[in-house]
């Protein structure tokens, strides 16, 4: 049976389609950072407990990780929404046939924000422990994102769903998909990136209000960014080359708009990762972004492609509805804004010293190396 047999009919949408289409990039874009942030930051943390020598700014980071969760799971909502309204026929079809492992994410979630934040409530007592209850959250997450890759890369391929009449049981996932893999590393590598920066910008904005100790949170963070964008860029061109040679030949020249949008987010790639190497925390923050936003431009026009031979969204029926819209974008923007400025009181409290804080809790054993590198890559003075 041909693949278009099993696509269903799409439903007519309210507005043009790419008013749609750019919503689900913008809001995309702010999920996938947030994601990013808490899968690397968890991992950061998991790491970093198993060495020997506790530091200063550890349990304070990792106390910031369950509030990104639950703003990473919020803010997914608008563009599984966006996503659902262009792609509905794709995606509902492949979540079905993937449907006890789709339905099983919510429950990893929730497993997960709970392990998070358990670490955080009982530090002390844990123990030891905390670094298996840290590594155990970390493998949920990581279950969460190769879910997500198998359904995105499902919804791709209508060839594949005749194998619902194999296995009609909901457990059907793309394992055999050559792009699956390097698709889900990419993802990976990119959150450790993420969460060192992380990681680096809350310890910067510490030292900005007089943590000394901070310091060596700028340098660890910088090295983990540095360290894993170089992976990453390797998987990247993993995740280039495992791709079908009609779709890879569009972004190696094939495609003026799909070479030009791969080389700019490659360019801004490097670029963030020599102002990490040099410790410039903030232009790396902003250049990172700007790469995201643009790798997020470069898997809208990957998704395009694969789904070319069986439907585009401008086909979609537009049967208008001003009014609701109008009241929709309204209410995203007000949203937005009172959520950066919810974020930013909450950014500039944890930003602030702890007056309670004294000298015995830090562990003072001279200037570290990291402290002594980010004294020098950011001016701060040396203490006699």
């Amino acid at each position: 049976m041909h693949p278009l047999a099993y696509i269903p009919s799409p439903e007519p949408i309210p507005a043009a389609w790419w008013l749609f289409e750019a919503l689900l990039l913008t809001t995309f874009t702010a999920h996938i950072l947030l994601v990013n942030v808490v899968l690397g930051g968890s991992a950061v943390a998991f790491i970093e407990s198993l060495r020997e020598r506790q530091v200063p700014w550890a349990r304070p980071f990792s106390a910031k990780i369950p509030t990104a969760l639950a703003l990473a799971v919020n803010f997914g909502v608008a563009p599984l929404l966006f996503l659902q309204v262009l792609y509905g026929h794709f995606v509902y079809t492949s979540s079905v046939l993937m449907a006890v492992f789709w339905l099983g994410v919510t429950g990893l979630a929730m497993l997960a924000y709970y392990g998070l934040y358990l670490t955080v409530l009982r530090h002390e007592s844990l123990g030891r422990a905390r670094s298996l209850v840290l590594g155990l959250t970390v493998l949920l997450l990581l279950t969460v994102a190769f879910v997500f890759s198998n359904n995105m890369t499902l919804m791709l391929a209508p060839e594949r769903w005749s194998a619902y009449f194999a296995r009609p049981d909901g457990t059907l996932l793309n394992l055999g998909d050559p792009t699956l893999v390097p698709r889900w590393l990419h993802f990976v590598t990119a959150s450790l990136a993420l969460g060192g920066l992380a990681l680096a910008a809350w310890s910067k904005c510490k030292a900005n209000h007089g943590d000394e100790t901070a310091l060596a949170g700028v340098a660890r963070g910088m090295r983990w960014f540095s360290s894993a964008t170089l992976v990453q860029l390797c998987v990247g061109l993993w995740f280039l080359f495992s791709q079908p040679a009609a779709i890879r030949s569009l972004f190696l020249g094939g495609g003026r708009l799909h070479t030009a949008a791969l080389g700019l987010a490659v360019a801004l790639a490097l670029a963030a990762l020599y102002l990490g190497h040099r410790k410039r925390v903030w232009p790396t923050v902003w250049a990172v972004a700007a790469t995201v936003a643009l790798m997020v431009c470069v898997r809208a026009l990957l998704r395009a492609a694969y789904l070319a031979p069986y439907f585009s969204p401008s086909e979609l029926t537009v049967v208008s509805q001003p009014s609701p819209l109008l009241v929709f974008i309204l209410s995203l923007l007000l949203a937005a804004a009172a959520i950066a400025y919810m974020l930013r009181l909450a950014l500039r409290a944890s930003a602030a010293p702890a007056e309670d804080a004294t000298s015995g809790e830090i562990e003072d054993a001279g200037e570290s190396d990291d402290t002594a590198d980010v004294r020098q890559a950011i001016g701060a003075p040396r203490e006699a």
